[in-house]
């Protein structure tokens, strides 16, 4: 039922626009030699991202940074690999109230944690991972960069990466469907790759500015 989930998103929307109305926040630029706490948010709903995540994770830590990170899986049930995972907590669509907004202990935690750096790393809208970024109290906010965006202070425009790995597929397929089953073509395969080179160029783009960005002292 079409109507029913475009009202699930006006709600969602309306209610978010309110909360933000309550909270006053002014942004504080911070880098990775300045932050002391940093929190990470992701999907978590394809098992090749958490790899990923942890590598970040390690990375982070080299700057003797505290680390929390909150993964969102949209699925009713948590995925058993997911299970008591050091490091990570995880919530799911069974977190979620009628309208999608994250209802439990542990998100209500992380979105009260005032962060030095709250890193946004979802490579499409997901309102839930939305709403926590939006109330978070952090003090500095990256992600990806969308038009509508105004609740970040960082931004990566990740849509220039996607159309240069499109391009690359299509040269390399040359467009033809013989060319793909001679190379075993799996397009769910393609996507999952698609979409780690995208987390990546994210996470790599993202760690170069937080690295070089100067707090404003004026």
């Amino acid at each position: 039922m079409e109507w029913l989930g475009e009202i699930k998103i006006r709600v969602g929307s309306f209610m978010l626009k309110k909360q933000l109305k309550k909270r006053k926040r002014n942004p504080v630029v911070c880098n990775l030699a300045e932050a002391r706490k940093i929190g990470v948010i992701y999907n978590a709903t394809e098992l090749n991202s958490f790899e990923i995540i942890r590598d970040l994770a390690k990375r982070i830590s080299e700057h003797d940074v505290e680390v929390s990170i909150l993964g969102y899986v949209q699925s009713k049930n948590l995925i058993d690999q997911y299970l008591y995972r050091k490091g990570f907590d995880f919530f799911h669509k069974g977190n979620l109230n009628w309208y999608h907004k994250p209802c439990s202990d542990i998100t209500d935690k992380f979105m009260n944690e005032p962060f030095d750096i709250l890193i946004d790393l979802s490579l499409e809208n997901h309102y839930p991972i939305q709403y926590i970024t939006a109330l978070s109290p952090a003090r500095f906010k990256a992600g990806r960069y969308t038009p509508e965006d105004n609740i970040l202070d960082l931004m990566i425009d990740i849509e220039k990466e996607k159309a240069e790995m499109r391009k690359l597929q299509s040269e390399i397929y040359s467009g033809k469907p013989e060319n793909f089953k001679e190379r075993n073509f799996d397009p769910d395969m393609t996507k999952k790759t698609e979409s780690e080179l995208q987390l990546n160029f994210l996470i790599n783009q993202l760690l170069h500015y937080l690295l070089i960005i100067k707090k404003d002292n004026s």
